[in-house]
């Protein structure tokens, strides 16, 4: 049996329902900039890596964003609480950023609808 088209409908009706809300979800599927800064942030944050503005300048290929426009959208997360900006104790000119606690709680229940959602094709 082909569940293909039923997991499809699912994942579009989380994804329509999760841009209603205005939350860390919401930010996530808001642009493909910040749809990478979160994965990106959040692979730092639960393998408890550091990562700096210039490692995301650095991962996230030019074509989703430029420098200015990267740090445009953390500056946003930041000021809704979604990211943690911090300076580094050898260096304070570097910023790292973390998912907020809120933030690491809802990625995982993001992560486990997904899996939920997609577990049901063999």
């Amino acid at each position: 049996v082909m569940l293909e088209d039923k997991v499809v409908k699912k994942l579009k009706e989380n994804f329509y329902r999760r841009i209603d809300k205005n939350d860390e979800l919401q930010f996530l599927d808001s642009s493909t900039l910040n749809h990478a800064l979160c994965l990106e942030i959040a692979e730092g944050t639960f393998g408890n890596i550091a990562v700096s503005y210039e490692d995301l300048c650095h991962k996230i290929p030019r074509k989703i964003g430029s420098r200015s426009t990267i740090l445009n959208s953390l500056n946003n997360a930041v000021s809704k609480k979604y990211f943690i900006k911090e300076s580094v104790d050898y260096d304070k000119r570097i910023k790292i950023y973390k998912l907020s606690d809120n933030f690491q709680k809802v990625m995982i229940q993001w992560i486990n609808e997904l899996k939920d959602t997609t577990s049901e094709i063999e």
